[in-house]
């Protein structure tokens, strides 16, 4: 068995795994890229799994992002396409792919990685822990608050792509969580059926994509509307685009509207989804919750040599021995010790400690993205703390209080 990079004359084989492993969800627009990415990648790099005859029976996509992590854009390693010979299931190649992957995200000084899982608990085995996530809202038109203004508003013209994909770049230099990609931000943005854009003296404040949604009526005139990505600087912006969608009555069911706002349900009216699911035979589900990608460490030295800064002055000088187990890249298990001091996070040696912060790494990896705070992790027992009077102090030097939000699939 042999696990390296596909090379161009290999492209049928790649598309025959891929799409033998997602029959349903593979994008002809990856299918037809494929070849020029093997000569020239700019979405990615194919690793490819081949067996002692040079089959090639595995397969992934190697993707490099920037990640926005705890307010520092960082160097993030993406995995898609995860995908298995039919004929070759449950022999470790996945396993054995990922592995591979994260040492070479690891040579290249990228420290952490993400990938969107079709198992959790598969890649939690891995060392990925939980990240992000997203409510899709579905409210009726009519529930949704009217302000009276989207003048503002317009289609997206071909000229506006560049300014619109600036907009979203400097979201993502703001924002916990969001990535960059040159490949994908604009396939992911321009690659849907409509653009929205809000201009308030004369420049782009917000932006939105759209796609119709058929639905089960006796009638070909209602669809949902489904608002894949919504992203505004200002409130002034959202409330044009919220009643563009509560002026939409006449021909839309309901707007499904996916975001990571956990209070956006404010803006509506009535937020029952329509789904008729209530608990206890009243109390109506308003929203669906979504899980996003999983986050991992990749380095954990790299990752506090770059991340060298608390998201609130250290009360107390002290110096935290975190001892991670890590069953996957066993160069990151055992202890590392880091000093805090004022707002300063640093790697620094031992043995000398002041407490002990036990944890897998996938637990830190959600720990450190905000997903989930400290707290939440010492009352389930998953990490165990030597002096819990420590608790806020570490939570303040390596958490985050902001969820992480991001838009891109891959």
């Amino acid at each position: 068995m042999e696990i390296r990079f596909v090379r161009p004359e290999e492209e049928a084989q790649l598309a025959r795994n891929i799409q033998t492993a997602f029959p349903s969800k593979t994008p002809e627009s990856l299918l037809n890229n494929m070849g020029s990415e093997l000569v020239k990648p700019d979405e990615g790099r194919y690793l490819g799994c081949f067996d002692d005859d040079g089959t090639l029976i595995g397969s992934t996509l190697l993707m490099d992002f920037q990640m926005n992590v705890r307010g520092k854009l960082m160097k993030m390693g993406g995995t898609a396409y995860v995908s298995t010979s039919f004929l070759h299931k449950k022999e470790h190649i996945a396993r054995n792919m990922i592995r591979v992957g994260i040492g070479v995200f690891a040579k290249t000084g990228t420290p952490v990685g993400a990938l969107h899982p079709f198992n959790p608990a598969f890649y939690g085995k891995m060392g990925f822990g939980y990240c992000n996530e997203s409510v899709m809202y579905s409210p009726k038109p009519q529930y949704i608050r009217s302000y009276g203004d989207k003048s503002g508003l317009a289609y997206a013209r071909p000229g506006d792509e560049e300014e619109i994909l600036e907009f979203y770049r400097n979201y993502a230099r703001k924002t916990h969580g969001a990535t960059i990609h040159p490949y994908m931000d604009r396939h992911r943005i321009f690659d849907m059926p409509y653009v929205v854009v809000c201009r308030r003296n004369g420049r782009i404040t917000g932006y939105l994509t759209f796609e119709f949604v058929e639905v089960d009526h006796y009638t070909d005139m209602y669809h949902d509307l489904a608002v894949r990505e919504i992203v505004c600087e200002d409130m002034e912006t959202m409330k044009q685009f919220l009643t563009f969608f509560a002026s939409q009555i006449d021909q839309i069911d309901r707007v499904r509207i996916y975001t990571h706002e956990d209070n956006f349900h404010m803006l509506f009216t009535n937020p029952d989804s329509g789904e008729n699911r209530a608990f206890d035979g009243a109390i109506q589900e308003v929203g669906r919750k979504n899980m996003g990608y999983m986050f991992r460490i990749f380095d954990v030295k790299e990752y506090f040599r770059q991340q060298s800064h608390c998201e609130r002055p250290a009360e107390r000088e002290f110096t935290l021995e975190l001892q991670v187990d890590d069953n996957f890249v066993e160069e990151n298990s055992g202890s590392l010790y880091l000093h805090v001091k004022n707002n300063s996070v640093k790697l620094t040696d031992g043995p000398r400690a002041d407490v002990v912060l036990r944890t897998n790494i996938a637990d830190l990896s959600s720990f450190v993205m905000g997903a989930i705070p400290l707290s939440a992790f010492l009352w389930t027992g998953r990490m165990t703390c030597s002096d819990r009077s420590y608790e806020q102090d570490i939570q303040n030097a390596l958490g985050w209080s902001r969820k992480p939000k991001n838009y891109t699939y891959f």
